[in-house]
């Protein structure tokens, strides 16, 4: 209580968010993850007195070098993952990132807010062992009791279940970690079958993304003029790199069929205007003038 609300008269201006955090002391940070590493790559001071002791992620993929850039440039800063649903009050799952763990595939979905819960289940509806991939529901008292004027609907995602009650069907896909909290693995539209075998694109992009000089990535599939699906990989990078060296890398970790047939680098990824990557705009890998 007692704080402040301060709006941005232009937020595609990355140097004036940045500059009204200093200029009005603004103590928490609320945005998806993209306006925050935009605003980092294009302002290089660092802030070590900043008034910032708070940023909240949500609403995409929080990249796994973003937390120490953050800290970098804000080291007063804490860093806190948030998901969930509209269905669902918004916000229904957290995790603090103290620190990005060498073994990480990506950050953390985390553990359920209070008065909230999140099931792992099966095709069945029944949980899901820790590590087993399964559907991520959402349960609790910030859970709507449908769309209105719409019952198809509600009864195609919400769920009257034996043992929880009403739950809510996200549509994404996780699994119980060992240490207790869930790992996002992304939305069941992002799952596709390429010669046969289902695979996670999101997995793809994180794999490319532990590669040092890969600043952002992702992948997506397209389908030829004769059926066939492949994979295209869209690369942001720092500084040049081989087709064949992404290729080798991929393939240190990944099987055959998840290396993608196309490589296309950009200099930085297709927005929407609220700051998520937009996939629409993608160019397709023809119009790729070269290969790096």
């Amino acid at each position: 209580t007692g704080a402040m609300l301060v709006m941005i008269r232009d937020p595609r201006d990355m140097q004036e968010l940045i500059r009204t955090v200093e200029r009005r002391g603004i103590t928490i940070w609320n945005t998806v993850p993209a306006i925050m590493d935009l605003a980092l790559e294009q302002v290089g001071s660092h802030f070590e007195h900043s008034s910032l002791r708070l940023v909240l992620h949500s609403g995409d993929w929080i990249p796994l070098s973003l937390p120490e850039k953050i800290k970098r440039h804000f080291p007063m800063a804490e860093v806190v993952s948030l998901g969930g649903a509209t269905e669902a009050s918004i916000w229904s799952i957290y995790y603090p990132v103290k620190q990005v763990e060498s073994h990480w595939k990506s950050i953390p979905y985390g553990i359920p807010l209070a008065n909230q819960t999140y099931y792992v289940l099966n095709y069945e509806k029944k949980m899901c062992p820790v590590g087993v991939i399964g559907d991520l529901y959402i349960g609790g008292v910030g859970l709507a009791k449908g769309y209105l004027n719409d019952e198809q609907k509600t009864n195609e995602a919400f769920v009257s279940h034996p043992d929880f009650g009403l739950i809510y069907k996200t549509g994404d896909c996780g699994k119980m970690h060992p240490e207790g909290y869930i790992e996002f693995l992304g939305r069941q539209d992002y799952q596709v079958k390429i010669q046969g075998y289902r695979v996670e694109l999101e997995e793809i992009s994180h794999c490319l993304l532990t590669y040092k000089q890969v600043e952002h990535a992702v992948v997506i599939d397209q389908t030829d003029e004769n059926g066939i699906r492949f994979l295209v990989a869209y690369v942001v990078t720092e500084q040049n790199i081989s087709t064949t060296e992404l290729r080798k890398h991929l393939r240190d970790h990944l099987p055959d069929y998840m290396i993608p047939s196309y490589f296309v680098y950009l200099e930085q990824l297709p927005l929407t205007p609220n700051g998520k990557l937009d996939r629409k705009a993608l160019p397709a890998p023809e119009k790729q003038k070269n290969e790096i």
